[in-house]
C-alpha cells in the first residue's frame, strides 16, 4: 500500500503538463503584444478589424483549452483498469454489456441489500493477515474482511470469484438473465500469472490471492495502534462523517467513529481514479503516502 507512483523518479526539472490557466495566459499576453507592436508599427495589423478577431479566436481557445485542462485534471473508470465492459481492458466479446463500465461494481436496481449499490458477490475466502510482534492492532478475522470496504476488492484481486459473477449483469431491474462470454485466451479470474494470457487483463493485473501476510496490514483499528504508540503515528480528525489522517491530501479511515475507524484497501487507493497509477490516492515521492500516517 506505498507502492512508488509513476511521478516519485521525476526530476525537478520536469514540472509536468502546464495548467490551462497558464497557457490562457500566454496567449493573451501573445495577442496583446501583437496589439500593441502594430500600434507601433502603424502596420495593419493594429486595425480594429483584426484586433476583433485576434480577441474573438482568443475567446474560442478558452473554450477549447478549458475542455481540455478539464480532462486532463480528471480520471475516470472508463477505459481504465477498472473498465471491465466489451472492448477495454478485458477481453471478453459480449456485445449485451458493451459500454456497461459501471455495472461491474455498481447497479443502479437489485444489488446487494447490505452494501448501497453493490452488484458483485461477496467474498468468502479465508484469509492469512499480517502479524507481527511489534503491532499493537488485533488481526482482522475473514469474516472481518469479507464484510468490510477491503471485501469489495478482494471479491476480485483474491481470485476467487470471477469477474462476471454479479447480482445484476445487465444493470435493468426484473431483467432477465443475461449470459457472459469471454475469449477463449481470457480467464474469468485474476491469477498469478502476469502474461495476458493467463489473466482477465492484458498484461496482468494485481493478484493479491488469500496469503496477505506480506501485504500491508488492512481491516484493523488505527486507533489501537496510535494509542499504544502515539508518537508514531499521527492523530485522526472527523469531519461530520468522514474520518480521516493528514493534512495535505489526508487519506480516509472507515468507520462510524475514531475509535473504531479501520485501515482499509481504500485508505491508500482509489478505485475511481488512476491519476497517480496503482489507483494511489497521493504521491508517495519521498515516502509521503506513508508519512502522512507514520511519524517517522
Amino acid at each position: 500500500m506505498c507502492g512508488r507512483s509513476n511521478g516519485e523518479s521525476r526530476g525537478s526539472h520536469d514540472r509536468g503538463p502546464r495548467s490551462a490557466a497558464s497557457t490562457w495566459g500566454d496567449t493573451r499576453r501573445a495577442i496583446r503584444a501583437a496589439d500593441r507592436a502594430g500600434e507601433e508599427s502603424g502596420t495593419s495589423s493594429s486595425t480594429k478589424g483584426e484586433q476583433l478577431m485576434r480577441r474573438a479566436l482568443f475567446g474560442a481557445a478558452l473554450i477549447v483549452l478549458g475542455g481540455a485542462g478539464s480532462a486532463a485534471a480528471q480520471s475516470t473508470v472508463a477505459f481504465g483498469p477498472h473498465d471491465l465492459s466489451a472492448g477495454s481492458a478485458i477481453r471478453n466479446t459480449d456485445a449485451s454489456i458493451n459500454g456497461q463500465t459501471c455495472v461491474f461494481c455498481h447497479t443502479p436496481h437489485e444489488g446487494s441489500p447490505t452494501v448501497p449499490l453493490w452488484n458483485r458477490s461477496t467474498a468468502t475466502s479465508t484469509y492469512q493477515v499480517y502479524a507481527s510482534s511489534t503491532m499493537d492492532a488485533a488481526a482482522p478475522t475473514s469474516a472481518q474482511i469479507q464484510s468490510g470496504v477491503t471485501g469489495a476488492c478482494m471479491s476480485c484481486h483474491d481470485g476467487s470469484i470471477a469477474v462476471d459473477v454479479l447480482a445484476n449483469l445487465s444493470g435493468v431491474a426484473h431483467a432477465a438473465s443475461v449470459a457472459f462470454t469471454r475469449q477463449a485466451t481470457a480467464k474469468a479470474t485474476y491469477g498469478a500469472s502476469g502474461t495476458g494470457t493467463s489473466n482477465v487483463l492484458n498484461g496482468g493485473a494485481p493478484f493479491l490471492g488469500t496469503d496477505l501476510r506480506n501485504d500491508h496490514p488492512i481491516t484493523i483499528i488505527y486507533e489501537t495502534a496510535r494509542a499504544a504508540t502515539p508518537t508514531e503515528f499521527v492523530t485522526q480528525a472527523i469531519s461530520g462523517t468522514k474520518i480521516t489522517v493528514g493534512t495535505t491530501e489526508p487519506l480516509p479511515l472507515y468507520g462510524a467513529s475514531t475509535a473504531t475507524a479501520t485501515v482499509e484497501c481504500a485508505s491508500c487507493h482509489n478505485p475511481h481514479n488512476n491519476a497517480r497509477g496503482f489507483f494511489l490516492r497521493k504521491s508517495n515521492a519521498g515516502s509521503a503516502m506513508c508519512l502522512t500516517c507514520h511519524i517517522k
